[in-house]
């Protein structure tokens, strides 16, 4: 009887050691930012002092890719590890499909809270329509068994309190009794908040909800997962925030004469022509404006969550990752928001904070969909197999090691493969792009119809075919 009460004891102990031991993961993603937009991956112009304060503390990744340029599809590849046809969302409307076709599998924040983590999300992590589903404040097409509990943030989006102006050519409807089709999704709507502390607003709302997480569970293992909105449309600020950025001031990209020339049709996306803004660099300058004013209002609740995390003592045992579901356009190619395959809006920013690992900056191709292996290998968990993305954890070491040859987007029926130098579009109708990254990064020049780079397209055209072989063997079942 005395040895075993010694070794239940014994066993105990290793349990509760290893329970101890388990990292927390705060996970943070914005909506609709672009990696372009932040200080630390080289902005100029726009304030994000505390998203940098994390890039000095961790590993930030410049070759990070999301998996479908636009929240439905790419949040579900996020919250899945698979590419999105694969799990069977290839559009906001299909958002639905996520946990049909899950099934028994485990969402990346459900492996954890199936192994003992309080699992939570604050605002939106899967889908929501922004801003419908804000201000009616419900779920939208949410995955029930990710969560342990789960917060919405109900707030009055194109509705709050202040100075409003449209600045591109949508036909809105101004019905508060009405919380969808409005065409307030696509809108560059702008709302200069009369409250300085946007008690308000969604994300304000969210960060102090994390907050309060922070302060309940933290003497257990949690997985708090926090989605701020910003810079998502409406363009919703307090008044303050826009003071730093006077659209006289504010500089566009640079453009290129003819640029749409080599452009295929099916390559040329939501445009000034389209959106208004066509010849009107002030109306440019006002959106530049407002967006470097939203994400800043963002940062600064990026700022009160890690403050918390500090001042709780939970730094030195807690996995910090910053990210955005998706690039989006600020005027490169005269291209506004997402829906592109091109760099602007593929791109995304990862930055992640490990204890124990150094700070650093890694170039190595890396996918949104690696988040869910990374993740599970920190933490000393097995991947489930269903899963497409790899690891990238490795890299928290030595930031300068190889985990992808190529990384794989998809929009529609369209798809890009991108290699650490080219970078390859194809589109559903037959025509395509191709472009040499490491000679021209800002793809201004279509290289599909040079006799010189034949060879090359022949390639890329091999390798996604292979890529797209690969990614249907692991597709789910439909139910």
């Amino acid at each position: 009887m005395r040895l075993t009460l010694t070794c239940l004891l014994y066993f105990s102990l290793v349990l509760f050691s290893h329970a101890a031991e388990r990292p927390n993961i705060l996970f943070i993603i914005s909506d609709d930012l672009s990696a372009e937009a932040l200080s630390c991956y080289g902005n100029e112009q726009c304030q994000t002092p505390h998203i940098d304060s994390l890039a000095r503390q961790g590993m930030k990744f410049t070759r990070a890719y999301c998996q479908f340029p636009v929240c439905g599809p790419s949040r579900a590849a996020l919250m899945s590890g698979m590419y999105p046809q694969a799990v069977g969302v290839t559009g906001n409307g299909s958002s639905d499909n996520f946990s049909k076709r899950m099934g028994d599998r485990p969402s990346m924040s459900q492996l954890f809270k199936e192994n003992g983590w309080y699992s939570a999300r604050v605002s939106k992590i899967y889908h929501m329509r922004v801003p419908g589903d804000i201000t009616k404040g419900v779920d939208g097409p949410d995955h029930a068994a990710s969560w342990t509990e789960r917060f919405n943030a109900h707030a009055p989006e194109w509705m709050s309190k202040g100075e409003h102006s449209h600045l591109t050519n949508e036909k809105l409807r101004f019905d508060k009794d009405v919380h969808y089709r409005l065409g307030f999704g696509g809108a560059f709507y702008v709302v200069k908040g009369t409250d300085p502390e946007g008690a308000a607003q969604a994300d304000v709302i969210a960060s102090r909800k994390a907050v309060e997480l922070l302060e309940t569970h933290r003497d257990e293992p949690f997985f708090l997962a926090v989605g701020l909105v910003r810079p998502h449309v409406p363009l919703v600020a307090p008044h303050q925030y826009f003071a730093p950025y006077p659209p006289s001031k504010m500089m566009l990209p640079p453009k290129k004469k003819n640029d749409w020339d080599d452009l295929p049709k099916a390559g040329i996306s939501k445009s000034s022509k389209s959106s208004g803004l066509e010849g009107k660099l002030d109306k440019q300058q006002e959106v530049l404006s407002a967006y470097y004013a939203s994400v800043s209002f963002m940062d600064d609740q990026v700022g009160r969550i890690l403050e918390a995390l500090d001042r709780l003592d939970l730094r030195t045992n807690t996995i910090v990752i910053f990210t955005s579901d998706h690039g989006y356009h600020l005027g490169e190619h005269d291209f506004w928001q997402k829906m592109s395959l091109h760099e602007e809006s593929t791109r995304i920013p990862i930055i992640m904070s490990v204890p124990g690992k150094p700070a650093g900056v890694s170039e190595s191709l890396v996918q949104q969909i690696d988040l869910y292996p990374t993740l599970a290998d920190l933490s000393d968990l097995e991947t489930p197999s269903h899963v497409q993305g790899k690891s990238f954890a490795k890299l928290l070491d030595t930031p300068d090691k190889s985990i992808h040859e190529a990384i794989y987007c998809l929009r529609g029926k369209d798809h890009l493969l991108r290699t650490e130098r080219w970078a390859y579009l194809q589109y559903n109708n037959g025509t395509a792009e191709l472009y040499d990254m490491q000679t021209d990064p800002h793809q201004y020049t279509n290289l599909v119809d040079s006799p010189k780079h034949r060879p090359q397209l022949q390639l890329m055209q091999k390798r996604l075919a292979q890529k797209l072989k690969t990614i249907e063997q692991g597709t789910l079942p439909a139910k």
